[in-house]
């Protein structure tokens, strides 16, 4: 059996990419050969600890994180390691330091995985942030590589971001965010039933999946939805998500009089199903690692309609479109849909063999973890 350790903990309840990234790997992972156990910083009960305990992992506690008492969290870490990992798994964003990488070092742990999975800081607040990015920039610099044995990113993007010219291209791996590819496929019994259920079965239908933070920039979805329904006026938005920010959108949909049009889902378990009734995924995000979101939406058949800032490589169809950053251009496009509706046809085949489906992709991991991928 071979042991794997993973940071972090998939911690929010459904609705996060990196959270559906690591599950959608626990669940297809072969579970007779590899165990799977996390380590969490959240001072509270994490919401995914049933099903993680139901899947054969546990979850490691720790008390502080680096900077707020590294003399605890080395003491903590160390007992943790010592109970006899094979690997290391770091899920990450960006750089805050490396002292895991170099504690697991220090325990002969034989594979050390650094895995990027956005391409900028994720802080809503802007003086924040901007310090995190120079704390990144400097430590992106200076990492040693040979502190990790493999280097796993979900896009190019991600890869230049988190690795810069410290790691070799040869050594980064570009690691998909792949999904149960079945279970996305188009259902049109499954839409008519879904729409009916929302009461939208004349509706056209946006849809936005996304934590609400300075990232997903929903500030500009709420004002390109207000354009929109001056020309479509059967238009509804669902915002599948949560996070720090929804209360403040919540009040610039009051503002703008959208409240019977826009309609807060929160973190939803069934977003599978929700898919088939929406007419258009909209994600005008201000940055993106590769957003499962995005990769759900194309299986599905969905039109969609992303930010140029979204990394290239999540275009697996036709039916996704990179628009850049105007309002204006925006609305334009999605009253075009509307306008002009498709023929939606189911593209879980031709995403699966674009390398995106699960049962494949999880394979590699497999080799990765059990040391035979270099």
């Amino acid at each position: 059996m071979i042991k794997v350790l993973q940071s972090p903990a998939p911690s929010n309840p459904i609705g996060g990419g990196l959270t559906q990234t690591i599950l959608n790997n626990l669940r297809f992972i072969d579970r007779s050969r590899f165990k799977i156990d996390f380590i969490t910083f959240s001072k509270e009960r994490i919401y995914n600890e049933g099903e993680l305990n139901q899947l054969g992992c546990k979850v490691h506690y720790l008390s502080y994180l680096p900077s707020e008492n590294e003399k605890q969290f080395i003491y903590e870490f160390n007992k943790i390691l010592d109970e006899g990992y094979d690997a290391l798994h770091l899920n990450t964003s960006w750089w805050s330091g490396y002292i895991m990488e170099e504690l697991a070092t220090a325990h002969n742990i034989p594979v050390i995985i650094v895995h990027a999975h956005n391409s900028m800081v994720v802080i809503d607040e802007d003086e924040r942030r901007n310090e995190a990015i120079k704390i990144h920039e400097e430590l992106k610099s200076t990492f040693p590589s040979d502190l990790a044995t493999h280097f796993l990113a979900c896009s190019t993007e991600a890869a230049n971001w988190l690795f810069g010219e410290q790691i070799q291209r040869d050594r980064i791996i570009i690691f998909n965010n792949a999904i149960d590819t079945a279970k996305f496929a188009f259902k049109p019994d499954v839409r008519t039933l879904r729409r009916k259920e929302l009461c939208m079965e004349d509706s056209f239908i946006i849809g936005h999946v996304g934590t609400f933070n300075y990232q997903k920039n929903h500030d500009m979805l709420i004002e390109i939805f207000k354009s929109v329904c001056q020309f479509v006026p059967n238009a509804k938005l669902l915002l599948i998500g949560g996070g720090d920010l929804r209360n403040s959108i919540e009040d610039k949909v009051n503002e703008y009089n959208l409240s019977e049009s826009v309609i807060f889902l929160g973190y939803r378990k069934d977003v599978h199903e929700l898919m088939q009734a929406m007419d258009v995924l909209v994600l005008p995000s201000r940055f993106e690692g590769l957003p499962v979101a995005l990769i759900e939406a194309q299986t599905t058949g969905l039109k969609c309609l992303a930010s140029s800032f979204v990394p290239k490589d999540a275009k697996l169809t036709q039916n996704l479109e990179f628009i850049p950053d105007d309002i204006a251009l925006w609305v334009g496009k999605i009253i075009d849909i509307a306008k002009n509706p498709y023929i939606r046809i189911d593209m879980s085949d031709a995403v699966a063999e674009r390398g995106y489906s699960i049962k494949d992709q999880v394979k590699v991991l497999e080799k990765i973890y059990n040391n035979e991928f270099a």
